[in-house]
This record gives structure tokens, sequence and C-alpha cells, in this order.
């Protein structure tokens, strides 16, 4: 697991950080969050993600749906761009570089969109398991 988890990681963190570096000289929507790093509070938020994502994990297998590739995936891509954010307002003066204009006046970067499909991936990769084991077993009554 840790084979694909700690390349997942590196890559959205540094697809992040080149993203917003890229952006701070290219972009035609540019919005600087002047959001405080507050990298104490990030790493244990982190830590505390990436322990729930275990146990979540552990449980998963322990009742039948398998191995969780989306939640640890998903986790990673959580920690990433959180992780990146923080480090984002330490690295430009005027706070975090936000460039992906997403309409209603929301404008992301490539962190939160880690943050977010981390979230949700992880979360819906449990769900559709159970609902397959679900189906598996149904299927297998019926015959």
């Amino acid at each position: 697991m840790t084979r694909v988890v700690a390349p997942v990681f590196g890559a959205a963190f540094v697809c992040d950080l080149l993203s917003k570096q890229w952006a701070t000289g290219h972009a035609d929507v540019l919005v600087y969050n002047p959001m405080p790093s507050a990298i104490p509070r990030r790493v244990l938020a982190s830590a505390m993600a990436i322990a729930v994502a275990l146990l979540l994990t552990r449980l998963a297998t322990r009742v039948g749906l398998g191995r969780q590739w989306g939640v640890s995936i998903g986790c990673a891509l959580l920690v990433a761009g959180v992780l990146a954010n923080g480090v984002s307002s330490l690295l430009w003066a005027r706070g975090v570089p936000d460039f992906i204009d997403v309409g209603d006046g929301w404008v992301w970067n490539v962190a939160d969109f880690e943050i977010a499909i981390g979230l949700t991936g992880g979360l819906l990769s449990i769900g559709l398991s159970a609902i397959v084991v679900y189906a598996r077993e149904k299927v297998g009554q019926a015959t």
C-alpha cells in the first residue's frame, strides 16, 4: 500500500506547488488567500486523517469489503492538499495563490481539489465496496 500512497502524496504535493508557481506568473485570475500557515494544526489534522483512514481500511477488510485503495489514495490526496496549502502561505508572502475560477465567486487551487477529491473519493470507495459486496451476496443467494 505504501508503494502507491507515498508516490500519490508526493506527486499531489509537488503538483500543487508547481501549479501555484506557474499561476503566479501566468494566470488570468489570481486571488491570494491570506490565511495563516498553521502548520502544527495541519500536521495534527493530517495525522488524524491518516489514523481514521487506517481504522476504516482495517474495519472494511475485517467486515469483508476487501482492500480499500480508494480510502488510502483519498487520504494521500487530502493530506497532500492540506499540507501544500499550509506550506504555500509560507512560500508566498501575500498568501496562498488561488487561480482556478469555479464560479459563484469561488477561486480554488490544485490543493483545494485534492482535498475535495480525497475526502469524497475515500468515502465513496467504502460505500461502493459495500454495495458491490451486498450485490454479490444477493446474486449468490438467488442462484
